[in-house]
């Protein structure tokens, strides 16, 4: 048999699945939602294809820290891109400048509660592949769809999480390179769908997410605060309420129910094998004026990918590396100490069985008004996440200080 990623280090990008000759490879759901791989021995012929696609044990390293990647601030130019994506439009602008070439795009969108890879080539299908989208992704088999394409002869832009971008470029042959651009997200982690499903659980009429962030009130560097939007049968969108928390997104941000291998991720580096590697410039001063229609931080690691840029029509301008590094530290340093603590390990009990107000206290960190019996639960929260935050500070500035110092 095979030796691939286990429980705790499969990333879910399925280039095991897509690979397999047999389709000796199928998936599952682990108890705490998230997606994993099943093997069948009995169709299993042991080529070992997988264990090359697999970006977790083939060996192959997805890059390394340093400066050799161009730092660089930007924004997509055409004003309704820009409006719709979740910072500044960067993958849509290159999505639609692919597909009027004659290309095709792929990424994640949303069908109905869960979210999924698609390639398309329609222009009129590109702004839901727009957008952040806070949940797991389910890849299916779009890596097959990518290879037919580009065999005969089409360009594809593919933007996904970093892990699932080395999967797809361990997939692709070497040959087929040259017609694919990738690009990449600083990735904050993967939270578990039975986040999302708990949440439409409390809204029973709830029939997909419209979006998970918007710039309704304009994008900030500071202080920003995600804004859930969710839709029903009828059409209707809904706006969850200002100031409240909820399942998804403030579920999201604690970071508690992440996969097990997003605690220690593998592919969290300043210079990549993709192309491009995109995410919001956070703590920006440069920019004051663009800030409201948001400004992307952007991390060119080849010559395609800053050719793409110019293309594409995305007004970019250099930074010092030190204006994404300081306020985007998943971009170099993907590790966690959450994966120890009593919530992610109880994950799999707790979120089946506790109330919806509970979970919001658990995995949302909404404490606030909570009856007086959950005050010793609010302090150990603080104390861990902030053991867990100066860890992190901790860790960046000292990876930030040899780069800077190289």
């Amino acid at each position: 048999m095979p030796e691939l990623a286990t429980d705790k280090t499969c990333t879910g990008c399925m280039g095991c699945l897509n690979v397999c000759p047999k389709d000796a490879i199928s998936t599952r759901t682990y108890p705490d939602g998230h997606l994993g791989i099943s093997v069948d021995p009995d169709r299993c012929i042991e080529c070992r294809m997988c264990e090359k696609v697999c970006p977790v044990v083939n060996g192959i390293p997805y890059g390394e820290n340093n400066l050799k990647s161009r730092f660089l601030a930007g924004w997509a130019q055409d004003t309704e891109i820009r409006r719709r994506g979740a910072t500044s439009g960067i993958a849509g602008a290159i999505a639609a400048r692919v597909v009027a070439d004659g290309g095709y795009a792929a990424g994640a969108v949303m069908e109905g509660l869960e979210c999924r890879y698609t390639v398309t080539s329609d222009p009129a299908e590109l702004p839901r592949l727009q957008g952040s989208k806070y949940t797991a992704s389910m890849p299916g088999t779009v890596m097959r769809r990518i290879r037919q394409l580009l065999s005969e002869g089409n360009q594809v832009f593919f933007c996904g999480l970093p892990c699932h971008v080395a999967a797809l470029l361990n997939y692709i042959p070497e040959k087929l390179h040259p017609l694919l651009l990738t690009a990449d997200i600083i990735c904050g982690g993967v939270s578990s769908p039975l986040l999302l499903k708990r949440y439409a659980e409390e809204h029973p009429e709830m029939t997909g997410v419209a979006s998970f962030r918007n710039k309704d009130h304009g994008w900030h560097p500071k202080g920003y605060r995600y804004n859930l939007k969710y839709v029903d049968a009828e059409g209707t969108v809904h706006d969850t309420p200002s100031g409240t928390r909820n399942l998804i997104t403030d579920g999201f941000a604690c970071e508690l129910t992440d996969r097990r291998s997003c605690y220690d991720c593998r592919f969290a580096f300043t210079h990549r094998r993709s192309d491009l590697t995109l995410g919001d410039l956070w703590g920006d001063t440069r920019f004051p004026a663009q800030h409201h229609d948001g400004v992307s931080a952007i991390i060119a690691h080849s010559p395609r990918g800053e050719e793409i840029l110019r293309m594409a029509g995305i007004a970019v301008s250099e930074i010092p590396a030190a204006d994404v590094l300081g306020h985007n530290t998943r971009l170099f340093y993907g590790k966690s100490v959450k994966r120890f603590l009593p919530e992610r390990r109880l994950l799999p009990r707790l979120i089946r069985r506790l109330s919806y107000p509970a979970l919001l206290r658990v995995y949302a960190s909404d404490l606030r008004g909570a009856p007086w019996y959950w005050m010793p639960f609010a302090l150990y929260r603080v104390v861990s996440f902030r053991i867990a935050e100066k860890i992190k500070q901790l860790k960046s500035r000292y990876i930030i200080r040899h780069l800077t110092q190289d």
